[in-house]
């Protein structure tokens, strides 16, 4: 990972990395966080940098329960913990809490935030080992923005805490998601397509799929859930 200096940046976006069963962040989520928030403090103090916490919950296993029953989300504990940890203030950071999965991730943080706000300089920070696929995926979606081109750099933390084996578990579906995220954009062209694609088919947004959600079968016995 690198330190931003420059004082164009708008905003640092933190991809999350799932949850503890117990509802902690996982050791490859922290180094994320703890990047953002040294290159938080390294941006110019009246540049009003902005760090986005982008992330729901995982649809791979049940999430975590927040206090009055309400889900934790993952963005949520990220917020915390960069305010706790390394004293950032409340209101130098900002959450998705719709995104499921790393195209979530890219789609809601572009349309919740980085549209409205008119983002023109990010970096977008995540693990090693997520990093080629998040690469894949935004510069596919935050391509298609209605605003202009924006700046976009990738930053890898290091894979703290995750196990050889579910390491490379993870990289055989990394490899396939990527395939599979440029063949995608090959079709989709334009943000009102996209919106279209993913309402559609994807399993996380898609009305028609919503039942398949709950059913955990697909990784229960996979190595690279270790990792979610």
């Amino acid at each position: 990972s690198r330190r931003v200096t420059t004082s164009a940046l708008d905003a640092i976006v933190v991809v999350a990395g799932g949850m503890t069963d117990e509802g902690a962040l996982p050791r490859w989520v922290t180094p994320r966080l703890d990047y953002a928030a040294r290159a938080w403090k390294g941006a110019s103090a009246d540049a009003g940098v902005k760090i986005l916490c982008s992330g729901s919950m995982t649809p791979h296993k049940p999430p975590p329960m927040a206090r009055g029953g309400f889900n934790l989300h993952e963005s949520t504990a990220m917020a915390e913990y960069l305010m706790r940890e390394h004293g950032v203030p409340a209101e130098a950071v900002l959450k998705d809490t719709a995104s499921m999965d790393t195209i979530g991730n890219a789609y809601y943080s572009l349309c919740l935030h980085a549209i409205p706000l008119m983002w023109r300089e990010v970096e977008i920070v995540t693990s090693a080992f997520h990093l080629p696929r998040t690469k894949a995926a935004f510069e596919w979606v935050w391509g298609m923005s209605p605003t202009g081109d924006v700046r976009m750099t990738f930053v890898s933390t290091e894979d703290a805490g995750v196990s050889n084996e579910a390491l490379e578990a993870r990289a055989v579906r990394e490899a396939a998601s990527v395939a599979a995220l440029r063949e995608n954009a090959s079709r989709v062209t334009t943000l009102s397509a996209f919106n279209e694609w993913l309402y559609t088919t994807h399993k996380c947004y898609a009305v028609s799929r919503q039942h398949e959600i709950g059913d955990f079968s697909e990784m229960v016995d996979d190595p690279a859930l270790k990792s979610y």
